[in-house]
């Protein structure tokens, strides 16, 4: 049991070693300002209610995904409705990209975002997948 949460924790800094690695280099690339890495920015009054509507959703997808999954079985998959909480993960990100892109000065801002929020649920799928191997 103990090799179980050493290899979990392992994964767990591969991943930030490689977020961090990602963050500090792609900023220096695109020549933006350093931002905080996992940090959540509000652009604007109209990035603060968009986000805040967002997040009001994806809480009711959570609870309704819990009763959805306990009343109906599903069998595959994409009828699981966890799957399109994912999605709502991904609209957060590209939301705020998109406030980027419409509000700040330096359009990089929103391809810094797009860049690292691709690059972090693509690593995390990465490392779920072959670190499951990993871990069992």
């Amino acid at each position: 049991m103990g090799l179980f949460f050493l290899k979990v924790i392992l994964i767990l800094m591969i991943y930030l070693l490689l977020m961090y690695t990602f963050h500090r280099g792609i900023s220096s690339w695109l020549s933006v300002d350093k931002r905080k890495i996992f940090s959540h920015d509000i652009i604007n009054e109209h990035h603060e209610k968009a986000d805040t509507i967002h997040r009001k959703i994806m809480v009711f997808a959570l609870f309704s995904c819990v009763i959805i999954d306990v009343i109906f079985d599903f069998e595959y998959w994409y009828q699981n409705p966890y799957s399109y909480v994912l999605i709502l993960l991904f609209s957060g990100s590209f939301l705020k990209a998109y406030m980027e892109w419409k509000y700040v000065e330096n359009k990089r801002e929103c391809t810094y975002t797009v860049l690292e929020t691709s690059f972090g649920y693509g690593l995390l799928l990465l490392l779920l997948t072959v670190g499951i191997e990993l871990v069992f």
